[in-house]
């Protein structure tokens, strides 16, 4: 009998896993807090995409069967990491309400790789209004039973709305990037996350901000309170042993050069706006700076205001931080 392509899609070896930082703010140096697992399909074929893959799974609706073959995929590549270090795995919502033996299911696949469920946290991803309420909440409670922490996915869009917030008592919002990009210059979205910021205080909860593509974005976050950051130009996700070779998971660190951290407290993230920053395209052109000294420019010399005519919410992007391994203690 010809398989289906779910049932190939779920013969061992077709799924792989990537592991990505979530950083602390520390000062100029941020700290490993976590390692979130994220999900690939066969490599070289559309499912190898993420949002691919799991569009097509939740049309299937097989979200169930599916996050199942994901878990025993990450647990077996997560024996090779540090065991000092968070990990975050992704759960829909739907699995959670559909499945009164989750939290068995998790601790015994944890188990086979002695990986302590105390680590983990279970980021609840929800694409569709949950049907079965009750039943989630508690498969959440087994959950924390056994020392589990709870994040909500995407805060912001789809279905992580507040009753959700109320009903899951999360650790952690993780802030949609969508809020994210282009922070530093969009009065906004800083009020939309400084509210979250707000609530999540209110209710006990850490914000995590996703998807900052500058070191402006990065600065508005630790100006507002978000105090952990999951961002590709920090690092970005990769297979476990290439996340071993970086060197990260021994110093537990990732430093800012000197000159970009400069630039990105010039870039506009007080509430005077990107006008006092002198980072703009505009003044940089004004100072008679390149673009290799743009953000030295910015921080040492006279600040120039924008030329006429010229957008001075426009502001010129910022390399990516290096990744420098140093010598400490791993964070928890």
């Amino acid at each position: 009998m010809k398989q289906s392509l779910l049932q190939r899609l779920l013969e061992p070896g077709q799924l792989s896993a990537r592991f990505q930082p979530i950083f602390r703010f520390s000062g100029k140096v941020n700290q490993v807090h976590a390692l979130e697992a994220l999900v690939r399909g066969p490599s070289g074929t559309n499912f190898e995409g993420a949002d691919v893959l799991f569009d097509y799974v939740r049309r299937k609706k097989a979200e169930a069967k599916v996050d199942r073959a994901c878990i025993a995929t990450i647990c077996a590549a997560a024996a090779a990491l540090p065991s000092n270090f968070r990990l975050n795995i992704n759960v829909h919502a739907l699995t959670l309400g559909e499945s009164p033996d989750f939290a068995v299911f998790l601790q015994k696949e944890t188990a086979k790789h002695s990986l302590a469920m105390h680590r983990l946290t279970v980021e609840i991803v929800e694409h569709a209004p949950t049907r079965n309420i009750p039943a989630m909440l508690a498969t959440i409670a087994a959950l924390r039973d056994f020392g589990v922490r709870i994040a909500l996915d995407d805060v912001g869009l789809g279905q992580s709305n507040y009753r959700m917030m109320l009903d899951c008592h999360p650790d952690y919002f993780k802030l949609d990037a969508y809020f994210v990009q282009g922070l530093c210059v969009d009065q906004k979205r800083r009020a939309v996350v400084e509210s979250l910021v707000t609530l999540a205080d209110a209710l006990d909860s850490s914000v995590v901000g996703e998807g900052a593509e500058s070191l402006g974005d990065l600065g508005a976050l630790e100006q507002l309170g978000v105090e952990l950051v999951q961002a590709n130009i920090l690092c970005p996700p990769m297979p476990a042993e290439d996340l071993l070779a970086t060197g990260l998971l021994q110093s537990g660190l990732v430093e800012f050069d000197a000159t970009l951290q400069a630039g990105a407290a010039q870039a506009g993230v007080n509430q005077a706006g990107v006008n006092q920053a002198g980072v703009n395209q505009a003044g940089v052109n004004q100072a008679g700076a390149n673009q290799a000294g743009a953000n030295q420019a910015g921080a040492n010399q006279p600040r120039e205001k924008p030329a006429a005519g010229t957008n001075p919410g426009q502001v010129e992007r910022k390399e990516p931080a290096r990744v420098v391994a140093l010598p400490a203690a791993h964070s928890m």
